[in-house]
């Protein structure tokens, strides 16, 4: 929620992060879900394209044991 708040503002940012808070249960998928650069009360449809190459990477290693 803290980084929603500082890339989108106070308002956007309270929005986006209660939206994400309410992602985090047991009945929506996890993994790797940053900020993205344009507001969405949605998950980041492309966390492999995040500027962080950690969180990139995590997503890349996630993807590849989902295959198997």
């Amino acid at each position: 929620m803290i980084d929603a708040l500082k890339k989108h503002g106070l308002l956007l940012g309270l929005i986006m992060g209660i939206a994400r808070i309410l992602r985090c249960n047991p009945f929506v998928r996890g993994g790797v879900d940053p900020v993205p650069d344009k507001f969405t009360i949605f998950r980041n449809p492309h966390p492999e394209r995040y500027e962080d190459e950690v969180i990139a990477q995590a997503f890349h290693t996630e993807q590849k044991a989902k295959k198997g």
